[in-house]
């Protein structure tokens, strides 16, 4: 019984080209995104950094909360 066999896929260059080329657009866009908030967050001082992360969690623990009491 086969049930579970691996299919033979053939793969196209032009495919893993693409692919490769869509990676690397995102991880250039990532990469300066992140340069940029690291620049920013450079001339926060740690206090305020700290309060920013509980603002965040507590944001998101918020939002969570919410959506898990009204999709029941």
């Amino acid at each position: 019984m086969r049930l579970f066999r691996k299919r033979q896929t053939a793969v196209n260059p032009k495919q893993e080209e693409l692919a490769a080329g869509i990676a690397r657009k995102i991880i250039g866009l990532q990469t300066k995104a992140a340069d940029h908030l690291n620049g920013k967050a450079a001339n926060l001082s740690a206090k305020s950094r700290l309060f920013l992360l509980i603002l965040f969690c507590v944001l998101f623990a918020a939002i969570n909360l919410y959506l898990l009491i009204h999709s029941i």
